[in-house]
């Protein structure tokens, strides 16, 4: 199994934080960044090898994670013409088995992730049951079955919010760069990783896991209050 970080976007919601620094590398407290926080957590499971994909200010990134001989830097030079799925496709030739799929900047429990990984599933998807509002990536769930994963779904019709982590099985691959390739040829570069998975749903081809985190914790850092959230929940007292 591998990993896969998406962390190429710049953060320009966080103002003055992201000014010349990649979110990832954002201090979560004096030891580590947010990147080092997931990092630490992925290195505890079996991994062949952890995928970083960069964009803004890149070589920041490369530097931090210098010498550690299990990751490989994938920079995606069109990081400001395109969104997740775009950052996504361009690791998907190095990838040939099953694979965790996270953002640099979603931090979760290591208890979700450790029931993550162990979940079996084609796509297991680990989602909060909560009021959610109309920025986050949200899931209409009926009867223990995905049937719909969108940023438009209804905050009222919602069941909870997708944490933007998640596993896919090896045989899903052909599947996300066919439609990922379809997609980018009609000119939808801005889609989200999620579009391929309510193509998935739709098309009912594969066993789709909606995975309750229950009570454990979790935040994407988006704007100033997530971050000291953040610093908060998932750091260490400074």
């Amino acid at each position: 199994m591998v990993a896969v970080i998406l962390a190429a976007g710049k953060g320009s919601r966080l103002g003055e934080y992201t000014r010349d620094l990649p979110k990832s590398l954002l201090k979560l407290d004096r030891e580590k960044t947010l990147l080092d926080y997931n990092l630490d957590i992925l290195n505890q499971f079996d991994l062949d090898r952890i995928l970083i994909i960069t964009g803004y200010n890149s070589e920041l990134i490369e530097s931090h994670v210098n010498g550690a001989s299990n990751i490989e830097i994938i920079y995606n030079p069109f990081w400001n013409h395109c969104n997740v799925l775009g950052s996504l496709y361009m690791g998907m030739n190095q990838l040939n088995d099953d694979f965790l799929f996270l953002h640099a900047d979603t931090l979760a429990d290591k208890e979700i992730w450790e029931s993550l990984v162990g979940c079996s599933g084609d796509m297991v998807l680990p989602f909060q049951r909560k009021e959610c509002g109309d920025e986050e990536m949200k899931v209409l769930i009926k009867e223990q079955k995905l049937i719909r994963i969108s940023k438009e779904i209804s905050p009222i019709d919602a069941q909870g919010e997708f944490l933007g982590i998640a596993k896919f099985s090896k045989k899903t691959l052909p599947f996300f760069k066919k439609t990922a390739e379809r997609l980018f040829k009609t000119g939808q570069l801005n889609q989200y990783m999620e579009a391929v998975i309510q193509e998935a749903v739709d098309l009912d081809s594969f066993e789709i896991i909606p995975m309750d985190i229950g009570d454990f914790n979790f935040v994407e850092v988006d704007f100033e209050e997530d971050y000291l959230r953040a610093k908060t929940e998932f750091g260490k007292s400074e």
